[in-house]
């Protein structure tokens, strides 16, 4: 009786814990957002100001030590969603465009 007791205090209190959060590599990652591993890298190194730029945890010196957790790559996905954010970085180049020569021999 006193076990069972303890038993489901037990199991209301780990379910009451949070969930951990898993943490991915870049490459599964890439896989999550349908991009290559290097534009991930790339988001990581961005500066954190950045709408691209990709919270992770560095486990080692070697790059391929960056763990990125769940929450990182939602969060990334809700600043990052729609067609809007591509439309704008697309002005932008096109803005930074020189404008095309005319030929001033034409008649």
């Amino acid at each position: 009786m006193l076990l069972q007791a303890f038993h489901s205090q037990t199991i209301s209190f780990l379910q009451e814990q949070p969930k951990p959060d898993p943490q991915y590599t870049c490459e599964q990652v890439a896989e999550i957002l349908n991009v290559d591993v290097d534009t991930v890298r790339a988001y990581l190194k961005l500066p954190a100001g950045h709408r691209r730029h990709l919270a992770h945890i560095k486990t080692s010196d070697a790059p391929r030590g960056n763990r990125i957790r769940l929450s990182a790559v939602q969060q990334w996905q809700e600043r990052n969603e729609g067609g809007q954010v591509e439309q704008q970085e697309a002005q932008l180049i096109v803005s930074h465009r020189r404008p095309a020569r005319r030929n001033r021999n034409a008649a």
